[in-house]
């Protein structure tokens, strides 16, 4: 069976300009979350019509309730909520996925701008570096599917997001949808437009041979710049953690998976059980 995998972003669809959109309590996240299912079908459906059997389509926003289960095409699975180790990228182990779409991507927090750029959480983190780069969503994200032999062949979102797509796919396709005029400001196509946008993208993705996966090369050191100076603190009572500055800890790992099932534990972890999302 052969198997596209799509992970799937708010703040980069067309028509998301600020936090306005972004969260269900928020006056525009209705409208947002259906720009972004929309955005995902378009893609999702190129790819079955490509002759894909089945694309797994991973919500990786917020609360992870934001893609309209309804709305998905047959051969869709859709994974939504928290918690997960591997974050925005569970399941891209699984056998049989030969290729990732990053639908709805934006830049990292220390990026050159982009609209309401972050990495995983802006909350939480200033800065995530790995073996010394500093990494967006997109860029940690593309590591980790490559170590599973799964290259990003294609990357929505800002133009600011395709510049850093660069970086960890340089071979892939990428549609961008709205420029940034800062932070909170956007300049979009219409989101049908977009949806158009993203097909014929994603159609010319699949047609072109499948790059090589994006791999580094480990251990893998991870440096987390928090927001918090009691973050900080609290992170370095683990044993295998070290504060290295005010605001920052580091620590070491041999996979990106354990990598990444840590910055998961960082982001969820509430001892009563809840998820603070």
């Amino acid at each position: 069976m052969r198997k596209l995998y799509i992970s799937a972003d708010i703040e980069g669809c067309a028509g998301v300009a600020s936090q306005h959109a972004l969260a269900a309590d928020r006056f525009e996240w209705q409208a947002a979350r259906q720009w972004m299912t929309n955005e995902v079908v378009a893609a999702a459906e190129a790819a079955l019509a490509h002759g894909y059997d089945e694309v797994l389509v991973v919500d990786g926003h917020g609360n992870a309730h934001n893609l309209l289960p309804d709305a998905m095409p047959a051969g869709v699975r859709l994974l939504r909520s928290w918690p997960r180790p591997l974050l925005q990228m569970e399941g891209v182990e699984a056998a049989g996925i030969e290729a990732a779409f990053f639908i709805g991507y934006h830049n990292s927090a220390m990026g050159e701008g982009g609209i309401l750029a972050h990495t995983y959480s802006g909350g939480a983190f200033r800065d995530l570096r790995v073996n010394g780069v500093s990494v967006s969503e997109g860029y940690l994200n593309a590591a980790l599917a490559g170590e599973f032999g799964v290259p990003v062949v294609l990357v929505t979102g800002d133009a600011e997001t395709a510049t850093d797509a660069a970086r960890y796919a340089p071979d892939a396709k990428t549609c961008i949808v709205k420029q940034s005029v800062g932070f909170r400001a956007a300049a979009a196509i219409t989101p049908a437009e977009a949806c158009a946008a993203i097909r014929t993208a994603a159609a010319a993705a699949l047609a072109a041979p499948l790059p090589q996966p994006f791999v580094l090369t480990g251990p893998y050191r991870l440096e987390i710049d928090f927001t918090s100076r009691v973050s900080v603190e609290m992170c370095a009572y683990l044993p295998f953690v070290e504060q290295t500055g005010p605001c920052c800890v580091a620590c070491e790992f041999d996979t990106l998976a354990a990598l990444m099932r840590f910055v998961s534990f960082l982001i969820l972890f509430n001892p009563n059980g809840a998820v603070n999302l």
